[in-house]
């Protein structure tokens, strides 16, 4: 843990610039920073942020490499003898040291921290003593070694949640399913411009954040699963965008192994590389719970909203086993958790952050969601669940589909919010319009913006789908006494 008395025994440069306002902090070139893949602030709590850092070899990402772009039919295995270090977009780690200069309602540093060669060079740290509700400037430094100089800062800034009983308002970006050769700009996607200027207090990513399975190269070892995070989170609008906003990341089928996977499934196509492998470089690659914690949490953002972020991968039951009682997406002790701490809660507004629909509708042909045939037991004990133990209060939001909708369950009331992809190239595949339950169906990209907010008594939270380009295209507002 990290505390404000570790600004004891840093230099009086330092001190200064821990003084200094948010835009003060010594500006270095990016041939300085040697941080091409940037960082990522997230897991905010009131007090606290984790930090994710990576030192690069170099500090940008390989613009003129060897091309690998494509998906589905085009995509295929990198040949043995060829290294991602010559591909383009890869942003290749290197050992050293890093450190993070924080400043706002309160100010400090963390010790230098060596970044983990067995985990792609990568760091991650808990900040903690922050303060509520409160802005925070940051620079992140490198260096090669203890007793070499010090390597051009990263700066940024991240925002803490507000404490549980305040009734400040509350404002989320939810984005998903973002394929590299799907860009919409040469530099990544105009999406990640669109959330950095609408500037929610962050972002939610609920899976498939890259896609190993059917993107080319296709990922069969822990180097090429790397890569695909490397070329992905080294473009600029990504890397802008994550400086100044934080973030919380879920893990779907893509991010994890292959499309509709469960532990245990075989994955030929993908093989060696592994189940467990994958799970283990999502942590790697995102600020992550601490080790041994489960990926599943929830997120209070003050009085009035708190989220459930649950993970769909790491629990679930086959997708072609026969459905009834025992089968599950969530698992027995996780499922326990979600509906207990649900009835636990004394937010106003519950938003459940599934990866996957549960109300769709979604294609006949798919079986791996709450929405399919082959998870309906467990789904209509969810809804019905839901509708018994609450006045309206419990939200569905989620990823996973390419179109954006928001759908009516005509049994228990429930709505749901699909966000859509990430790109217009990369939305489809919607099963169409169904009049019993949708009350918008949008085959583009785009995300959802979640905003809570208070007038008198009364407690608003407005959902609205937002396309590429941050523009509104449909809109759906709650209110309820607070």
């Amino acid at each position: 843990m990290v505390h404000e008395r570790l600004i004891d025994g840093i230099s009086r440069r330092e001190l200064l610039a821990l003084g200094l306002g948010a835009s003060a902090y010594s500006a270095a070139t990016p041939g300085e920073t040697r941080q091409a893949t940037g960082c990522k602030a997230g897991e905010m709590t009131p007090e606290s942020v984790r930090f994710w850092l990576r030192r690069t070899a170099a500090s940008s990402r390989l613009a003129n490499g060897i091309l690998r772009k494509g998906d589905g039919k085009n995509a295929a295995l990198l040949p043995p003898d060829t290294a991602t270090a010559l591909l383009e977009g890869s942003a290749e780690g290197a050992p050293g040291y890093m450190r993070i200069l924080y400043k706002g309602a309160s100010s400090g540093a963390t010790p230098w921290l060596e970044v983990d060669r067995a985990a792609d060079f990568t760091a991650q740290t808990t900040i903690t003593g922050l303060r509520p509700a409160s802005g925070y400037t940051y620079a992140i430094e490198t260096r090669a070694a203890r007793n070499r100089r010090v390597d051009g800062e990263w700066t940024g800034a991240f925002r803490t949640l507000p404490l549980p009983s305040s009734s400040a308002p509350a404002s989320i970006a939810l984005l998903s399913c973002q394929m590299y050769c799907h860009m919409d700009r040469p530099d990544g996607f105009h999406i990640y411009e669109s959330i950095q200027r609408d500037a929610p207090q962050f972002l939610l990513s609920c899976g498939d954040n890259v896609y190993y399975d059917n993107e080319d190269p296709i990922a069969n070892t822990e180097a090429v699963a790397r890569y695909h995070w490397q070329r992905m989170y080294s473009l600029p609008t990504l890397v802008n965008c994550l400086r100044h906003i934080g973030g919380y990341w879920q893990k779907d089928d893509h991010d994890t192994l292959t499309n509709d996977v469960w532990p245990g499934m075989p994955a030929r196509k993908s093989a060696p590389f592994t189940f467990a492998q994958g799970q283990r470089i999502f942590r790697e690659q995102v600020p992550a719970p601490p080790p041994f914690a489960p990926m599943y949490r929830t997120v209070r953002a003050g009085a009035d909203l708190e989220l459930w972020l649950p993970d769909s991968r790491d629990y679930r039951s086959p997708n072609n086993a026969p459905d009834g009682p025992g089968k599950s997406i969530w698992g027995l002790e996780q499922k326990r958790w979600l509906l207990a701490s649900l009835q636990a809660s004394n937010a106003t507004w519950k938003v459940l952050v599934n990866p996957n629909p549960i109300v769709g509708p979604d294609r006949q042909t798919k079986n791996d969601n709450h929405a399919n045939t082959g998870f309906s037991h467990e789904s209509q004990e969810v809804r019905r669940f839901l509708r018994s133990n609450f006045d309206g209060n419990v939200i569905s939001v989620c990823g996973d589909r390419h179109w954006q909708y928001h759908s009516v369950d005509p049994e228990t009331g429930l709505h749901e919010f699909g966000c859509g992809a990430a790109s217009d190239e990369h939305a489809g595949g919607t099963p169409g319009f169904d009049p019993l339950r949708h009350r918008f169906h949008r085959v583009l990209g785009g995300y959802v913006s979640i905003e809570v907010a208070r007038d008198g008594g009364v407690s608003s939270l407005r959902l609205r789908h937002r396309d590429v380009r941050g523009s509104t295209v449909h809109e759906h507002r709650f209110e309820r006494k607070a």
